[in-house]
Parts: C-alpha cells; structure tokens; sequence
C-alpha cells in the first residue's frame, strides 16, 4: 500500500494585505508587439531588445507590474515585501513615490524583494527598488540569465541575491511561502516564483506576477502541497489567460474549471485580460473590482493604487 504524501505544515497568518503598485505592463499591444517582432519574434532574448532601461525604444510605452505585501503574523509582527519592481524606471519612480513606497525602502520598512520571473515589465525596474535600499535581499527564481544577474549589481544592489529552487517551498516566516516553478515562456524567460500564503481559519490565498505555469495546475499545487489547501481562499494578481484578449474553447475552459474551487475572493489583473474577467465576472466568480486611477484601463478588476485586503 502507497502511502498518502504528507501535506507541508508551512504555519499560519493572521492577515494579509496588498496594494497594486502597478499592474499595467505596457500601455498599447501593437507597439510592444510590434517591437518584438521587428527584433526576431518572440524567441529571442529580450535582452536584444533596446527598451528602457537599456535603451530608447518607445518609453512612452513601458509601465510594469508591482505590488506590496503586507503580511502579518499570529502575534502582531508585520512583514512587507515587494512583489516584482515594474519596467520603466520613470513610470516605477512615479507610483512608488504617489504610494510612498521610496519612503518605506528608504527607513528599511521593506524586507525584501521577491522577483517573480525575469520578464522586462516584473523586473527591468529594478534600479527604482534598489536606489532607495541598495541592500535589500533579493528572490529570483532559478533559471535566471546571467545578464539579468549582472543588471542587479550594475543597478547598485549591495545585498543578497537568493534563488528559489524548483518546487522547494522556501517558507520566509510562517504562514509564508515563496514556490518556484519550472516553465519557459516568451523572450527565453524561465522559471516562476509564486506566493503562497496560509490565512489563519480562511485557507490558502495564491499571489502571481503572471501564472505562467497555468493558473490551474498552481492552484492544484497548493491542493496536494499544503496543510490548508484544500481551501482557496484568494488569488491575486496576473492569471495569463487572455493577456493580450484572445479567446477560444480552451480559456472558456479554464473559466468554468476555476468555478470548482469556490474561491471566494479574486484580485486579477495584469495579464489576466479584460475578456477572460469579463468571462469571469459572468461565470460567477467573485472578481474585486477596481477603481481605474492612476492609468488604469478599467475598473472591471483591481488597478494601480487599489488594495485587497485579507
């Protein structure tokens, strides 16, 4: 008889809250599209590509994505993280300082930065986190480029850089956890950390800069994985299934999959897609709407300066 693995204790929290820094990319589809294919497709290094930082290619068009963590514990110790760090330096200077997050990196407030894959818009912002705490510790996945090593030394970082590794939950304080997962996507980018945090009586809530692994099977992770998990409480962030709003049988699929986990509250953004929360919305999923401020598109989910609290 094959026994039952058993589930990761990885503690509890009592209360989690997270404020979209910013959750836009890129402001227009055809230009960013429109640049990758004009340096060889989506199959090159996005390292190829002169985009701010490293060049002068449409800055009008780079945003990011960005969120900060607040997360605090049984007996009132309070963490805050940054989940990723944007793309365009001028964009990212902007919202940090509207949401006084250059303020709190500077009196060290922040703990960390979690990376959650090296994506241009989750990452090439680096310099706008680490001019405000040159030390502060720094997750990237494993599967990181060394060019993408070599831009967070050359931005000024003086801490450490530690990598996830592959489906090894690395717990930061109990109740939660960073997971990366092994994928690659688009611009040779791989591997993708995800956050995964235990809500005291609530459940598991899911974090992710983009999903890239399919927001099915990391939901599915967390069922098999953790004590907690038979219960999704929340999701936040990009889901990856429309990003760039197309649809077909397969994403109404995913749709009517993600009604089976009777989640109960879901904070998409980014990459998700208007479409597919549209599609969402429609199936019964209870979507937290935003407020369209700050240069967001919609108010359909939560955007740049809203908050989810848990």
């Amino acid at each position: 008889m094959v026994q039952a693995k058993q589930k990761m204790d990885i503690g509890v929290l009592k209360h989690l809250k997270i404020l979209c820094i910013s959750e836009i990319g890129w402001f227009d589809d055809a230009a960013l599209l429109g640049d990758i294919k004009a340096a060889g497709g989506m199959g090159v290094s996005q390292y190829t590509l002169p985009w701010p930082p490293f060049g002068k290619l449409h800055p009008e068009n780079a945003a990011g994505s960005s969120a900060l963590v607040e997360a605090e514990e049984t007996d009132g110790t309070v963490h805050q993280l940054l989940f990723d760090t944007g793309w365009s330096p001028a964009w990212m200077d902007q919202r940090f300082a509207e949401e006084g997050i250059d303020r709190r990196l500077q009196r060290g407030e922040i703990d960390c930065l979690v990376i959650s894959h090296e994506h241009f818009d989750h990452f090439w912002g680096i310099g706008s986190t680490v001019k405000h705490c040159p030390g502060i510790t720094i997750y990237v996945p494993e599967g990181f480029h060394q060019e993408g090593l070599d831009f967070i030394k050359q931005s000024g970082h003086t801490g450490k850089v530690i990598t996830v590794h592959p489906e090894e939950p690395l717990v930061l304080f109990p109740g939660f956890a960073v997971v990366n997962f092994r994928m690659e996507t688009l611009l040779q980018v791989k591997g993708e950390n995800v956050l995964y945090v235990n809500l005291q009586d609530k459940g598991i809530t899911m974090m992710t800069g983009c999903g890239h692994g399919g927001v099915l099977n990391l939901l599915d992770y967390a069922q098999r994985t953790f004590q907690g998990g038979d219960k999704i409480y929340a999701v936040y962030g990009g889901l990856h299934i429309s990003p760039f709003e197309e649809w077909d049988a397969e994403r109404d699929k995913i749709v009517q999959t993600l009604t089976q986990y009777h989640i109960e509250h879901i904070g998409c953004n980014h990459c998700t897609g208007i479409k597919a929360v549209e599609h969402m919305r429609d199936a019964g999923l209870p979507i937290v709407q935003g407020t369209a401020r700050h240069r967001s598109k919609t108010p359909l989910f939560l955007g740049n300066g809203d908050v989810l609290e848990l």
